[in-house]
This record gives structure tokens, C-alpha cells and sequence, in this order.
């Protein structure tokens, strides 16, 4: 079969280009009996094309955009998992679909059309992601000794550890964590469904299956439904791609591991839909108003989301110079919706901080301050200093970075315009642009990362392709400017805002693309519709069918309501609505009591000394009763988190993380919340049996701070181990 493709593969490509050329040959000679083809849009689109191909030009004449911009993480972003070739015929395949059903006079005239299209695609979404297992990849560890089970790792770990602290009574920390509102979020999702991996991710796959819907919302919206189809089927089809290709591909996204960019993605959505009905209706005070509080909604996910209000700003006074009042008062009352629905979080870090801080100043100067430090080829060490505290460490962290800046003022500015290009590059490449096909089966589903290959030097076959996706691309994007003006070009002026704000902390690619770059297929879909249509035009059977689509789709470049001004209820309740989900992160970390209150060592150690365990572990109950009796132990007791247990030689072999690298002695591995938050690393001697994830522990260190035993205890059963380390003869 592999040699049968590389004969046939030549005879294809042909083949295409000769399909290509009758295309073309056929649109010139047909060009004029093409609707809406006026001097107006040709003269964006070449300006369009003319943009693209100066970027292009630069990008593959001085690397920027695809060169690393320092060594170490994050040198360069890799672009996202592509858009495969099935996943597009299908949306063209809808899209043409589409079309007919609203060609057909009883379907056009259902009321309840729009509300069925999205219950078919939530459902559609739905059963297609919770029937797909998860494939294990570095965020969701593969099962493994003792429960083999799935449990999150890196920053998926991270996010959740903050959810089970906030589970056993001890909330956020004294810290301020990122992503709050998705961290409640799997707070809620715990209490509903438990702490198993499986249910989790079905319950949050229900969830994010509103994204495709919101993308065809938005697709009807701004262009009509074939295009709302188009990029809904597309972005449930690249979800589940991403986790098929997730072994072997990095840093992804997607409905199957604990990242906050989807849910940013589905803000960004709303926000969209929201504000193209606010400018286009003039401002209304209540639009605005709703704007605002979805912003304040959005932040509390990904701070870059506040990006969207000084675009929606830009965009108004753009498409509605005429109408600045009411485009002020508009933003007053945006600002007001904002301010209301981030309110709680601004006061809770106020109280913890006594600063009015929204997001961890720790943690944004640590990575500003490694990165643009490592663009002057230094590698800084950002570890604090004993007795350091946050607001001594966040300004250290600050001054470190703007020494960076300030030291080569130019390289800095290379780093970000490097990183912005590379979101622009990456976005080119959302659709496929392969080497070669190797296999069959690599069209359906790859067995390698071939959209992480490319590194800036096309191919023959590769450039023309390349040409042809930016044709698309610009295509969609000039007849969107067309069509609705300065309007049309709002989702790629938020698309570029958020990744330049990306850019300034030097990152970008992979899954720091999925938050935006559903607007970037959006436009190759209006491109590939406008072409099929064209094409259709000069079919006698198609004529028709497109200029009865026309005809109901034409857009109402701005059509004022005239509606009644909006009771005070109205903004009341709505304001009550952000305010109490603008406050929902406050009030979890109140509602869930301490789970693990401190308590004397005298009522810790009889549980101890009572359990079966043991003797399992050749432990006499008279040994600890000496050592507690001589002062020599101490008690921490919390719940243990995504147990492991590794044997010499064994660990994770894609990362350098202590406890789950690849290491030479037995150990029990867990994450530690209740008293103490920690990774407790228990070299062992034996074998670790029984050690249930989301158990009770008490961990019980020896005089010195090294950890002698772990007790751990889940539905009446319990297990407890020594460290290999314990001098036993401290019994005698």
C-alpha cells in the first residue's frame, strides 16, 4: 500500500492542478456574471493579498516567526494540531448541505431552525467526545502502579491541586492563583461528579461541547449558517483529533485535560457576538453593559481576554464615528459591567495583600523575567531567598526583567515582534501542510507530528500550497471587509490583539493558539464558501440555489432597533448575575470547612497504633509508641493526591520533575493538601500496594524533617509505609 501511494501520489498532484487550472479558467471567462464582484472588493482583496504576501515575504527571507527566539522553553512556538484534510472536506460538505436546507421552503420557515441546529451540534459534540477514551499524553499521565489509573499532570496538575485545596477546607492559599474561575469550576465539577478522571472529563467535555455552538452562533451571526456549521464541525473535529494525536505532540488543549483555553475560547465567542450586536445597534447602554460584565467573566479566566475592551472601543469609533457620545457612555456603562464582576476578586486579594492585585504578580514576573533574560543568552535564577517575602520577591522578579530590557533594548523588541509573527505563522498553518503522505491511514489520523516539521523551507509542492491557503485566507477576509465593512475585520483585530499580548510575554504556538485561532478558520471558511459559490454561479443548476442564498443572506449593513430603554430591574438583575459569578471563586474557598483542623499528637497516634497496616510493614505499635514518647516525631495530616509508584529505573521519561523523573531507587510518589501543601516522595524499600487517589494521609516526620512514615486510610482500608531511609534500630 506505502509504494502504491508514493506511484499514485505524483498522478494526484496533477491531477489537482489540472482541476485548479479548469477552476480558474472557468471563473475568468465567467467573472462578470459574478454577484457583488465590484471594483470596491477587488481593491481589498488585493490590498489583502499584497498585506499577506509583504509578511510572507519577510517571514521566509528573515526567519522571523519560525527561528527560536532563545534557548530553552518556549524557544518557539510549534504550531497547534492542523485542521486535517477530512475534517475540512466534511465542513465544506456541511456547509454545501446547509445550503439546500435552507434552499428547501419548509425548513427555511421553521421557527425553531437556529435552536435545532445547536441542539443537534451540542449533542453531536457531546456523544462524539465522551465516546472517545482518553488516550493517556504528559498532561493526563498514562495509568500506572498502584491504582492505574489517569491522573493530570503539569500545569493540568496545577489547576486541580488549587480545586482540592479549596476541597478540603484550606481554599486558594495565601497566594493569588491563576485561572480562578476555571479552577471553581473543577471545584464544582468535584462536588457533582467525585474524583474520578473519567467522569471529570465527561462532565467538562458536556461543558465545552457549548464551544462549537457558540462558534456557529457567532458563524450564523456574522455570515449565515453554512459557515456557522462549517467552523462548528471543524472545531468538535479538531478536539477529537487533539486527543488521538496527544502521545506524541505537546502542550495541547482540548476537551480531555484541565486547561482554561477552551473556556477562554468560548468567551471570546460571546463576547463577539455580543459586541458585534452592540455596535451595531448603536451602542445600547444594556449591550454594553452585558459586554462588560462578560469581559470581567473572561478575566477572571485568562487576564489577556481585557484586550477585547479597548478592541470593541477602536472597532466602534471606526464603524460609528458619527455616534461618539453614545459610544462613551457605552463604555462607561462596559467599564461598570467589568468592574462589578471582578470586584470580589480585586477585594479578596486586597484583604490578603492589602494591594489591589487581580492576577499573581509572582508568577507573571517569574516568566517575563526567565524569558527576556534568556533573549541576552542569560539564564536567571528566580528562586526566592529565605525570608523573602511575595511583594520583596514579585519586585526582584520585576527589576530583573526590565534590567533584561533595558540591557539590549533592541533584542527585546526582536523577541516580541519574532513571537508575534510566529502566532501569524502558526495561524497560516492551521491547515495541513504535510512533507509527504506516508500511509493511507496518515490522511485520517498521523502517526507523527508532521505539522511540528516544517521549519521554514517549503517545498515546491509546499509553496504553492502555502500560496493558495493565504489566497484563502485573504479571500475570507475581503469579502468579510466587504461585506460588513470594519466589522468584518473585528475578529481578527481581537485575534491579533490577544496573541500580541501573548507575544509580550514571549509565548506563542501551540496551545496558546486554541483561544483565538477558531477566528483565523473562520475566514478560510468564508473563503472556501465564496469560491464554491462562485464556482456554483456558473452552473446553470447552481445559479439559483446561490442567488436565492444571496438574497436571504444579504446583511443589513447597520440596522438601528429601536427598542425601549431597558428597565433598571433589568441592569439589576443582570448586575447581580456577574457580581454572584464574579464571586463564586470567593465564596468556595469559604463554604467547604477544614477538612483536616490541627489536632494534638495525643488523638493522631491511636489511629496509628490500632491499624492492621502495621504489621504489614513490620512496624510494632510499641516502636512508634517510643519514638512519639521521646518527642521525635511530628504529624501532618492532609489528603494524597495521584498516587504513583515507581520501581528503580522507572519514572516519566518526558520530564526532568523530582519524584516522576526517571529515578534510580523504589519510591511512592503523591500530591499532599490539608496542613501542608507538598510532593511527598517516600523512597521504599518494598512494594507500595494500597494508596488510593483523594485518600486520607498522615504523614509523620522524624526529628531532623525527614519523612519516616505515611499513613494512608480510604473506605476502611489502609496501608502504611516506611522509608527505606528509617533506622529501624531507633525501636530498640
Amino acid at each position: 500500500m506505502d509504494d502504491y501511494i508514493r506511484i499514485i501520489t505524483p498522478l494526484l498532484n496533477l491531477a489537482t492542478f489540472v482541476s485548479l487550472e479548469t477552476i480558474i479558467v472557468i471563473f475568468v471567462n465567467e467573472i462578470n456574471e459574478l454577484p457583488g464582484l465590484n471594483p470596491a472588493f477587488v481593491a481589498r482583496l488585493i490590498l489583502v493579498l499584497v498585506l499577506l504576501g509583504v509578511l510572507s515575504a519577510i517571514v521566509l527571507s528573515t526567519g522571523l516567526g519560525i527561528v527560536p527566539s532563545y534557548k530553552g522553553d518556549w524557544s518557539r512556538g510549534l504550531p497547534a494540531v492542523p485542521l486535517f484534510e477530512w475534517h475540512i472536506l466534511l465542513a465544506v460538505l456541511f456547509s454545501i448541505a446547509t445550503v439546500f436546507l435552507e434552499a428547501n421552503r419548509k425548513t427555511a420557515n421553521f421557527a425553531r431552525l437556529d435552536l435545532a441546529i445547536c441542539v443537534a451540534i451540542w449533542m453531536f459534540a457531546s456523544f462524539l467526545w465522551t465516546a472517545q477514551p482518553i488516550i493517556p499524553n504528559p498532561s493526563a499521565l498514562k495509568p500506572h502502579e498502584p491504582n492505574f489509573e489517569i491522573y493530570p499532570f503539569i500545569d493540568s496538575q496545577t489547576y486541580d491541586l488549587l480545586a482540592q485545596s479549596v476541597l478540603v477546607g484550606e481554599g486558594f492559599g495565601e497566594g493569588i492563583p491563576l485561572r480562578i474561575l476555571y479552577v471553581t469550576f473543577l471545584v464544582i465539577a468535584h462536588v457533582l461528579v467525585g474524583q474520578g478522571y473519567e467522569a471529570m472529563i465527561d462532565f467538562q467535555s458536556l461543558v465545552f461541547a457549548f464551544f462549537p455552538v457558540l462558534l456557529y452562533l457567532f458563524g450564523r451571526r456574522f455570515f449565515g449558517r453554512p459557515v456557522g456549521v462549517s467552523i462548528a464541525l471543524l472545531a468538535i473535529l479538531r478536539d477529537f483529533t487533539s486527543n488521538l494525536v496527544s502521545p506524541f505532540t505537546g502542550n495541547l488543549s482540548y476537551s480531555k485535560v484541565y486547561l482554561s483555553e477552551i473556556p477562554t475560547a468560548m468567551f471570546l465567542v460571546l463576547l463577539l457576538i455580543i459586541g458585534i450586536r452592540w455596535i451595531k445597534e448603536e451602542f445600547p447602554a444594556y449591550s454594553g453593559f452585558l459586554l462588560g460584565g462578560v469581559i470581567g467573566l473572561a478575566m477572571l479566566i485568562r487576564t489577556q481576554t481585557s484586550v477585547a475592551f479597548p478592541v470593541f472601543m477602536v472597532f466602534g469609533f471606526l464603524i460609528r464615528r458619527r455616534k461618539i457620545k453614545p459610544l462613551l457612555t457605552g463604555v462607561l456603562v462596559m467599564a461598570l459591567g467589568l468592574v462589578i464582576t471582578i470586584s470580589p476578586w480585586l477585594w479578596r486579594n486586597w484583604q490578603l495583600t492589602g494591594e489591589i492585585i487581580f492576577d499573581s504578580p509572582e508568577y507573571q514576573m517569574a516568566n517575563l523575567a526567565v524569558r527576556y533574560n534568556r533573549l541576552n543568552g542569560v539564564e536567571p535564577d528566580i528562586t526566592s531567598f529565605d525570608g523573602e517575602s511575595p511583594a520583596d520577591y514579585s519586585e526582584r522578579l520585576k527589576n530583573m526583567a526590565l534590567f533584561a530590557i533595558r540591557s539590549d533594548p533592541q533584542k527585546a523588541v526582536w523577541g516580541v515582534v519574532n513571537t508575534f509573527l510566529n502566532h501569524g505563522v502558526n495561524n497560516i498553518l492551521l491547515f495541513p501542510l504535510r512533507y509527504e503522505l506516508v500511509k493511507l491511514s496518515d490522511f485520517w489520523i498521523p502517526e507523527d507530528a508532521f505539522w511540528e516539521e516544517w521549519v521554514g523551507v517549503p517545498t515546491t509542492l509546499q509553496s504553492i500550497l502555502l500560496v493558495f491557503y493565504l489566497f484563502l485566507f485573504g479571500l475570507g477576509v475581503a469579502v468579510a471587509w466587504h461585506r460588513s465593512g470594519w466589522l468584518g475585520l473585528l475578529p481578527l483585530g481581537l485575534n491579533l490583539a490577544y496573541n500580541l499580548w501573548t507575544s509580550l510575554a514571549l509565548l506563542s504556538g501551540q496551545r496558546f493558539m486554541v483561544a483565538m485561532d477558531w477566528s483565523i478558520y473562520f475566514y478560510y471558511m468564508i473563503g472556501i464558501f465564496t469560491l464554491l459559490g462562485g464556482f456554483a454561479m456558473m452552473l446553470t443548476a447552481g445559479r439559483p440555489v446561490v442567488m436565492n442564498w444571496i438574497r436571504e443572506n444579504s446583511p443589513n449593513e447597520f440596522p438601528v432597533i429601536e427598542r425601549p430603554r431597558p428597565a433598571i430591574r433589568r441592569y439589576f438583575y443582570a448586575g447581580l448575575f456577574f457580581l454572584l459569578i464574579g464571586a463564586l471563586p470567593v465564596l468556595v474557598e469559604r463554604v467547604f470547612p477544614e477538612k483536616y483542623p490541627p489536632r494534638a499528637d495525643a488523638e493522631i497516634l491511636p489511629s496509628l497504633l490500632t491499624s492492621p497496616s502495621l504489621a504489614q510493614a513490620d512496624i510494632e505499635p510499641a516502636c512508634l509508641e517510643k519514638l512519639d514518647a521521646e518527642g521525635l516525631l511530628s504529624y501532618v495530616e492532609g489528603r494524597a493526591l495521584y498516587p504513583r509508584y515507581y520501581a528503580a529505573g522507572d519514572g516519566e521519561k518526558f520530564t526532568d520533575s523530582i519524584g516522576y523523573r526517571v529515578a534510580d531507587e523504589n519510591r511512592l510518589v503523591f500530591e499532599f493538601v490539608g496542613q501542608e501543601n507538598t510532593r511527598v516522595i517516600l523512597p521504599l524499600s518494598g512494594y507500595a500496594d494500597f494508596s488510593p487517589h483523594a485518600s486520607d494521609a498522615t504523614l509523620v516526620y522524624g526529628p531532623d524533617g525527614a519523612l519516616w512514615f505515611v499513613f494512608v486510610e480510604k473506605d476502611a482500608q489502609q496501608g502504611f509505609y516506611v522509608s527505606k531511609f528509617f533506622d529501624r534500630a531507633l525501636c530498640k
